[in-house]
């Protein structure tokens, strides 16, 4: 199996820090906006390697 998909790029216009998250993360405040070109991520089975998604 081979699955190919499109990771599109994008540009960041303004990213504010504004405090830590009790979980350690950042709060954010971003402004974005994307483009057409985009890079592509294949993913193909291979012998020793395994990969697992929850996400349907």
């Amino acid at each position: 199996m081979k699955v190919v998909e499109r990771a599109y790029a994008k540009i960041n216009l303004g990213l504010k820090v504004l405090g830590r998250r009790p979980d350690g993360y950042h709060e954010v405040l971003t402004v974005m906006q994307t483009v057409d070109l985009y890079d592509e991520v294949t993913l193909e089975e291979a012998e020793g390697i395994s990969l697992t998604c929850s996400d349907p």
